[in-house]
């Protein structure tokens, strides 16, 4: 019992670099220790936050604009943590926004529009109807998801997005070993988990070394 009680404890012990700590703790330690930064490499500043933000708009939202067919209305930002692309999303497609997180904190921070809403995720849970959005915009979330619980999240993004909907995807595809809390996987990892989606791979670009890449494609009826 003593043994059991220990490796429980180690569990749930909240180390310097992330280590042994259930997904959501670090996260919400991780969103009180670096506030918005906290969706960022880390090796990035907090002087570099805004400049990091605006570069990625500049490799993304043209790839997102040729994506778009012009008729759509609602686009969900899953995982927006600090809503640093919600506003732009809704600009991009000229409807609306709604962003959703599971880290409370980060919401709390994030810009207010008209244009826009923030909602909490609970329990992996995606606070919509389903198919209820015309576009998902996955940007970095993925890859901080582990391959367990990975399933459930593709489920509950295909639930609200509706046929011939976009899902848009922007992850790291770096070849290197998985860490505690990052997960790297290929464009073809990627694809095949989405099979009911015609994946286009349109565009790499680098972040401290690490390629990123956007991959999107439309879901089947």
């Amino acid at each position: 019992m003593n043994n059991l009680l220990i490796k429980y404890a180690k569990r749930l012990l909240i180390t310097s670099d992330g280590k042994n700590i259930p997904a959501m703790e670090y996260w919400k330690k991780r969103a009180k220790k670096y506030g918005k930064r906290s969706v960022l490499n880390i090796g990035h500043s907090n002087a570099e936050f805004e400049a990091v933000t605006e570069k990625q708009k500049r490799e993304i939202l043209p790839y997102l604009r040729q994506s778009l067919k012009g008729d759509e209305k609602l686009i969900l930002d899953f995982g927006c943590g600090p809503g640093r692309f919600t506003i732009d999303l809704a600009s991009t497609i000229g409807g609306k926004a709604i962003g959703v997180d599971p880290i409370e904190a980060l919401l709390e921070i994030a810009p207010k529009d008209k244009t826009v809403e923030y909602k909490l995720m609970q329990e992996g849970q995606i606070p919509l109807p389903d198919n209820s959005v015309d576009v998902v915009w996955v940007c970095l979330v993925l890859c901080c998801i582990k391959s367990t619980v990975l399933q459930s999240t593709i489920e509950e993004i295909l639930r609200v997005l509706k046929n011939d909907g976009l899902l848009f995807l922007i992850e790291n595809t770096a070849e290197k070993p998985d860490t505690e809390k990052m997960y790297f996987r290929s464009v073809c990892d990627y694809q095949q988990m989405f099979p009911s989606i015609s994946f286009c791979h349109l565009h790499d670009y680098f972040d401290l070394g690490e390629r990123i890449s956007i991959i999107a494609g439309r879901k089947s009826n």
